[in-house]
């Protein structure tokens, strides 16, 4: 064979393996970027919902305390959270937001608690409903950035 054909397939073969390399680096930075972006989104829509159903839970557990009368009004949007978080969380979290509103409806249907109750409360865990939930979400939101 003709070294001019050797030097030509030989500068052939160089460039298709250069170019097969680079685009080989570029679609595996591409697919890594584009999951990172897709990780940092899921993560930031249920951080949005879980927010929401702590703010929404934290007003039922105000109003349950002070009050025996339920209002069902009140109730509709953390039914509606909860189904939410339903959709998108892991069961651990689903179960901490079932376990606290299931734990303000009951309050809500109990007597008003007296200052003494309240302050009886907060040193009870197991009545902390919303501590008990934030761990639970911190601990998925966790798993979430390490993926």
């Amino acid at each position: 064979m003709d070294q001019a054909y050797i030097s030509t397939l030989s500068a052939l073969a160089g460039t298709v393996i250069g170019g097969v390399t680079s685009f080989a680096t570029s679609w595996v930075t591409q697919s890594a970027q584009a999951k990172a972006a897709r990780m940092a989104a899921e993560r930031a829509k249920r951080e949005e919902l879980y927010g929401r159903f702590i703010d929404e839970i934290a007003v039922l557990y105000g109003q349950a305390l002070a009050s025996d009368q339920v209002d069902y009004a009140k109730l509709v949007p953390l039914f509606a959270l909860k189904g939410r978080i339903v959709l998108l969380a892991s069961p651990q979290v689903t179960a901490a937001a079932e376990s606290a509103l299931k734990f303000a409806v009951d309050l809500y249907l109990a007597p008003a608690a007296s200052a003494t109750e309240m302050r009886q409360m907060m040193e009870d865990r197991s009545a902390d409903i919303i501590g008990a939930f934030s761990a639970k979400c911190r601990r998925e939101l966790e798993t979430l950035r390490l993926r």
